[in-house]
């Protein structure tokens, strides 16, 4: 495989082809995939050595939100923690686990060592064994996460989060459930998922196509997904329906890490809907919605902070 294939590829600029091409050459022996994880951590390793020698010694949010446009190209940055975990019945054994953090403002497609697919959002973090056992393909997930799960009938794919763990075989589906809010939701696109409450593991909740889960009041409450929308967010694009327009506000500060405070409590009970394409800005959104309801904003001197009035 050639690097610069698997580079595109790392950076989210590879054709479909070329995005075929890779994995397919992954699936297609345990050495291509251990070459392709040595090349992802030398590609990683890369960022982190960009980003060290770009960084001057004053800092702050401002120029963090600068940084981050500037390498928007590359569209991530990881960090990867070798943590060796050893098997209690073959203490020879050891697999290397790695965490990789999306950065406020930032998406992230990665490729796990079964051929599954995920997209994470902004701010999201996952854990991940570099190569899966005979026994279950366990990830941990903190924040929102879209998986296109390889089908193994053999080994369940097991998403583990804060409150609930959802387990599939195949399928594709989309997860929100960031640690630091009380929020769960899980929406499932094709197949089946299982999910069930760590508080009381025999409380399981099934989900079939075209259905979510939403966590209310601590309960999970199943509808139909009337909107499939709101999670293209994959695809660059930030699409709302009937959102709360404070609620709507800190979406837009977990999109593009900055931060918003309300001062207009006519705003209180505005319900927003639209879609929009994520590099169109968060100055642009807030000038069409003004077309809707009455209020100003500014920003403030540090472009840190956004004042709703």
């Amino acid at each position: 495989m050639e690097r610069k294939i698997l580079y595109r590829f790392f950076e989210g600029k590879a054709s479909l082809e070329e995005e075929e091409e890779v994995c397919d050459w992954t699936e297609a022996s345990e050495e291509n995939m251990q070459e392709y994880i040595k090349e992802r951590k030398y590609f990683d390793l890369l960022l982190v050595q960009n980003k060290r020698n770009s960084t001057p010694h004053s800092s702050g949010k401002g120029y963090l939100l600068n940084n981050l446009i500037k390498y928007a190209a590359v569209v991530l940055l990881l960090i990867m923690c070798g943590l060796q975990v050893y098997y209690i019945t073959k203490p020879e054994k050891n697999f290397e686990m790695n965490t990789i953090i999306v950065p406020t403002g930032q998406r992230v497609n990665l490729l796990l060592s079964d051929g599954t697919n995920v997209w994470l959002n902004s701010g999201s973090k996952m854990r991940y064994p570099a190569s899966f056992t005979k026994g279950k393909r366990e990830v941990t997930l903190d924040g929102e996460g879209y998986f296109e799960v390889t089908k193994d009938l053999k080994r369940p794919f097991v998403v583990q989060t804060d409150k609930y763990d959802i387990q599939v075989l195949g399928t594709k589906f989309n997860v929100e459930a960031y640690n630091d809010t009380p929020l769960f939701s899980a929406a499932l696109m094709e197949g089946s998922i299982q999910i069930s409450d760590k508080t009381e593991p025999s409380n399981i909740t099934l989900l079939h196509p075209q259905q979510k889960a939403n966590s209310i009041n601590g309960q999970l409450v199943v509808e139909k997904i009337q909107n499939y929308d709101i999670y293209r967010w994959r695809d660059g694009l930030l699409c709302f329906e009937h959102i709360a327009f404070n609620d709507l506000m800190k979406e837009f500060e977990k999109t593009y890490d900055i931060q918003i405070i309300n001062e207009n409590k006519n705003l209180d009970n505005y319900i927003c809907s639209g879609k929009f394409r994520i590099s169109d800005g968060v100055d642009f959104i807030l000038q069409v919605l003004q077309r809707d309801v009455k209020f100003r904003f500014q920003r403030n001197e540090n472009n840190t902070i956004i004042y709703i009035k």
